[in-house]
């Protein structure tokens, strides 16, 4: 079934907050047992958060806009009154931690986000670059966090070169996740597969799939970490293309999370050396396990493959590791 939220009371005037109007078709769509809420073309919605709910599809029509309203104040925050109980120094705990999100699901089931339609997150609306080399940031693009059987399929995702911790794709303790086809673009990591200590309570990151996509980044283009208080398991990279980014592959793991079986083949990698204030120094692969802190010892990296990779680079392969790693 279609719920069109034009006829919800969405203005798509590009002015008018259209949050409630999306959210209650969303809502009337999960409690009749799910169906498809529509985003029409042509038109540009203006919207705080929603929450998607079990069972939707929230579909934008090619020609759509789903802009992020500028005012942080009108966000849905899913952490109010929480503070992040000391586990900084595991790296960004994510759900302990202040955050607002645009578009929010927690044990949705079933739920989609399609179309050919465009989200305009509106990052310069929350940061600013203050200086060449320093910068206030937004956050990460796409974050799925203890999700089972994720599908991540011909997506374009076009962050500011800029803008810092900008990642493009976040799998964190999921699962059985595959990312085909994508094109990303981003200030950090384009694809960074986490194991942060603010979703504990679910399982390594493991079953992962990455193949057909073209990226590049001012950091990594395709990361493993920092975050790795958990483990990473069973990893395949292949036929992706990594051009102008400040570095290629990396494996970056300073927590106590293990890294085991991942296969990286046909990758085309061409980095370059961009300001000393980003991540990276052009190495076109880089693996390294370093303690974060001294009283605590990072993972082991083990049972990882390169085949047919194919490097134009301004720097070398580099490896490192802590005594004991």
């Amino acid at each position: 079934m279609i719920y069109d939220v034009l006829e919800y009371g969405a203005k798509a005037d590009g002015v008018t907050n259209d949050a409630a109007a999306i959210q209650k078709a969303i809502d009337e769509c999960s409690a009749a047992g799910g169906g498809q809420v529509v985003l029409r073309s042509g038109r540009t919605y203006y919207s705080s958060s929603i929450i998607i709910k079990p069972y939707v599809d929230l579909h934008l029509e090619r020609g759509s806009v789903l802009k992020a309203h500028s005012d942080l104040t009108t966000y849905f925050h899913p952490n109010e009154g929480q503070k992040d109980n000391g586990v900084k120094i595991e790296g960004t705990p994510v759900t302990l931690k202040p955050s607002y999100a645009f578009i929010y699901a927690k044990d949705a089931d079933h739920m989609a986000i399609t179309g050919d339609g465009v989200i305009d997150g509106n990052a310069f609306a929350f940061v600013k670059q203050v200086s060449q080399d320093y910068r206030n940031v937004s956050f990460w693009t796409l974050h799925t966090a203890g999700c089972d059987d994720v599908l991540i399929d011909r997506i374009r995702i076009l962050n500011d070169l800029n803008v810092a911790n900008s990642d493009g794709i976040d799998p964190d303790h999921s699962t059985n996740v595959r990312i085909i086809g994508c094109h990303i673009e981003c200030g950090d990591d384009c694809i960074c597969l986490k194991s942060s200590a603010g979703n504990m309570e679910y399982g390594p990151t493991k079953n992962v799939l990455i193949s057909d996509c073209t990226l590049i980044s001012t950091s990594a283009a395709l990361k493993i970490g920092t975050e790795g208080t958990g483990n990473f398991e069973n990893l395949t990279v292949n036929n992706c293309i990594i051009s102008g980014s400040n570095r290629g592959i990396s494996i970056q793991i300073r927590d106590g999370g293990h890294v085991k079986n991942a296969m990286f083949s046909n990758i085309i990698i061409e980095t370059r050396r961009f300001a000393d204030c980003w991540w990276g120094c052009g190495e076109p692969i880089s693996i390294t396990t370093h303690n974060r802190v001294p009283e605590k010892q990072s993972g082991h990296i083990s049972g990882i493959i390169f085949r047919n990779i194919t490097c134009d680079s301004e720097n070398g392969v580099f490896l490192s590791g802590s005594d004991g790693n």
